[in-house]
């Protein structure tokens, strides 16, 4: 039965950056293209808030029932296991920055990831059958807007440890979706996990969470035994997004209309499911091309031509199918829930595309649809 409960606010221990292990070498460097009508220099609204979107990811781990503690200071760890996951994937420390013509890129720049150390006053039992739950999810991770006039200082990528009262803890994952989409996101994550559980094994550290700070105190606390040990009540969070799979083997020569096509196609898919009739009419769409560079516009469903249709494969998806619920930290500490949502200020809705060449002729667009409740 679900429980109420208040938790005004949490408690930030501490705020650090986390960097790659060695100074990234060549650069690398993704275009982010608005139409000229809507440049940060005109200081457009719209612009403004589209660099604002993001998803957020909270992963809740059970600690394992030893009273061992491994002495380390979790800072530390996460600076070794995630400066190491780094070196695969140096973009995702990296900042926007105006280029040499004057327009916006994400730069691998070594700035690094912004990690932030946490803990909240209840425990992890309370907190997964709370009827709050939603609104307190939102205290486990960290998001600063991005800085319109000057954004090299602004972190793209959050990542917030949060310890509960009596043992368990959450990481919360806070990203821009002009640097990475949600499945590049999940297999950073996978990558970054299978490093730490690695680094724990070779120095053979006692059993017990690198996340979880040693100096709770443990009176009167509730049983976790009553917690799921599977990924369940996944949080209907406010906005709602909606995962599309599309693969086909047209010739990518008329890209930007093919992806508009599709995306009609999504829209439509989507009002006939959970959506409901009251389907956005004005969004954002974000592309984001197989070699990273991303493209931002305003459109309305009036702006989609139906002049050319194409061939096509089309299936719907869930966030268990990117693989995020799969992340582990350390072997033995138990994944007892996982939220996930994107949060968009702009318009009615957004839609973000990824597309990715699969090969043997044929092309991927994953489509996300996201729309608020109202």
């Amino acid at each position: 039965m679900a429980k109420s409960l208040k938790l005004n606010t949490n408690i930030i221990e501490c705020v650090y950056s986390t960097t790659t292990r060695e100074m990234t070498e060549p650069r690398v460097s993704y275009k982010i293209s608005f139409p000229d009508s809507q440049s940060l220099n005109n200081n457009n609204d719209h612009t403004n808030k589209n660099l604002q979107n993001r998803m957020h990811i909270i992963l809740c781990y059970k600690k394992q029932s030893s009273n061992e503690d491994s002495g380390l200071h979790v800072g530390g760890w996460i600076k070794q296991s995630l400066g190491n996951a780094l070196m695969e994937h140096p973009i995702a420390a990296g900042r926007i920055r105006r280029s040499e013509n004057g327009g916006l890129e994400i730069l691998s720049n070594d700035s690094g990831v912004r990690c932030v150390e946490a803990r909240v006053s209840l425990s992890l039992i309370e907190f997964l059958q709370s009827e709050e739950k939603n609104d307190v999810e939102t205290k486990l991770v960290y998001w600063n807007h991005v800085d319109e006039t000057n954004p090299l200082f602004s972190p793209l990528f959050y990542v917030q440890v949060t310890n509960f009262q009596c043992g368990g803890y959450s990481i919360g994952i806070s990203f821009s979706l002009l640097l990475a989409d949600p499945l590049f996101m999940a297999k950073f994550l996978n990558s970054w996990a299978k490093i730490h559980r690695s680094m724990a094994n070779e120095i053979e550290v006692p059993r017990t969470s690198f996340f979880h700070s040693p100096d709770f105190n443990m009176m009167g606390c509730s049983s976790l035994e009553s917690a799921t040990s599977s990924i369940s009540n996944i949080s209907k969070k406010i906005p709602k997004t909606m995962i599309f799979n599309i693969s086909t083997s047209e010739k990518l020569d008329s890209k930007d209309e093919m992806c508009k096509y599709f995306v009609q196609l999504c829209l439509e898919e989507a009002a006939k499911s959970k959506f409901g009739s009251n389907m956005i009419s004005i969004f954002t769409l974000i592309t984001k091309e197989p070699n990273g560079d991303v493209k931002v516009e305003n459109l309305s469903k009036q702006d989609i031509s139906e002049s050319q249709k194409w061939k096509y494969e089309l299936s719907s998806l869930t966030w268990e199918d990117l693989g995020i619920n799969e992340v582990v930290f350390h072997k033995g500490i138990e994944l007892v829930d996982a939220s996930y949502w994107i949060a968009s200020d702009a318009l009615e809705g957004m839609v973000l595309v990824v597309i990715s060449l699969l090969g043997e002729g044929k092309s991927g667009f994953k489509i996300y649809i996201t729309v608020s409740s109202d």
